[in-house]
């Protein structure tokens, strides 16, 4: 190993080492030995209290974690803050701070979704429901449904998540499946719809579904709205307000591929894998700036060993990841 070779690996342990303590520090129970031990790092070298500095200035501008708006956050200058001067009162405070916000930021929504939800499952969590009609909706990790079944309409929604359906056939209502403004209408066949980071995908593995937005839930004309027809191993999708895209191909076994217990990538974009990865995980994933997100990866992953899988593709990049459990997994 060449001296610059060297370098990079001090450097990159120090980060490193600065990045434990920031979580140790928020953690909200740090020991006085553990605060002298931090200190007598700080002061060791001008490089410790750079990197903690760089540390710490990534963490507060997580914005999920202080609990400001966007805009409230833009308008905000980052205050420099000096490691001499920082004590236990202030990372405790801070940290305590840090957590709350982040619980109600998370927690809000939650409980009006948990409220609205007939059927839903955890995180990491996969099951089947039987539904009034005898209509099978498999759950995957997240997810929430409501349903809302009258004498000429067999109304699901979907708030949150992805679920299949495998629709009882034979009856002359339609079934319908309600997501993020677009609604999508069958006698009797088999597929899923998903609602991920405010985009709706709907697609058939069997049968034919039609799929009609901007419309509400329950509307029956559809005046103004626009339709698309899916056939076999076709999907569509479409944004709240938007209309449905023209039909593309799917590979409905890899998109389903949840239902043995497996994810599936080909070609798929590092941030797009990493998102995907993180529905199976408690924990909010952050991508630090400047991290090549664009790389295409391909892998088979088991949805029972996520976190082991988003270290793995953390490592195909060169970048190490962090966990604190419960509230945030940083990859850098």
């Amino acid at each position: 190993m060449n001296e610059d070779e060297k370098g990079s690996d001090i450097d990159r342990r120090v980060s490193l080492d600065a990045r434990d303590w920031i979580v140790r520090l928020t953690s909200g129970n740090v020991s006085d030995v553990e605060l002298h031990r931090f200190r007598a790092w700080l002061d060791r070298s001008l490089q410790h209290r750079r990197a903690f500095e760089r540390e710490r200035t990534f963490w507060q501008q997580l914005q999920v974690l202080d609990g400001a708006s966007p805009a409230a956050s833009a308008s905000r200058q980052p205050q420099r803050v000096k490691p001499a001067l920082i004590g236990r009162r202030i990372f405790l405070a801070g940290g305590g701070a840090t957590v709350a916000a982040l619980g109600a930021t998370i927690a809000m929504p939650r409980v009006e979704l948990w409220r609205r939800a007939d059927f839903r499952t955890g995180v990491g969590e996969q099951a089947e429901f039987s539904l009034p009609d005898g209509t099978i909706a498999a759950l995957n990790t997240d997810s929430a449904i409501a349903v809302d079944f009258q004498s000429d309409l067999r109304l699901v929604e979907l708030l949150s998540g992805e679920a299949e359906f495998r629709v009882q056939p034979g009856l002359s209502s339609i079934f319908r499946v309600a997501a993020l403004g677009g609604n999508s209408d069958t006698l009797g066949t088999t597929f899923f719809v998903q609602v991920i980071n405010g985009r709706a995908t709907v697609a058939v593995a069997e049968g034919r579904v039609r799929v009609t937005g901007p419309v509400a839930p329950h509307d029956h004309g559809g005046s103004g709205a626009d339709e698309v027809e899916l056939g076999a191993e076709e999907q569509t999708q479409y944004s709240r307000g938007e209309r449905p895209y023209a039909t593309m191909p799917i590979d409905t076994d890899a998109a389903l591929a949840w239902r043995t217990g497996r994810i599936i990538f080909e070609g798929r974009p590092f941030v797009s894998a990493i998102a995907e990865l993180g529905r199976y995980l408690p924990e909010r994933i952050v991508v630090a700036p400047g991290v090549d997100t664009g790389v295409p990866v391909s892998a088979v992953f088991s949805t029972r060993e996520v976190w082991p899988a988003v270290q793995a593709l953390a490592r195909t990049q060169g970048l190490s990841t962090r966990r604190v459990p419960g509230i945030i997994v940083m990859i850098s």
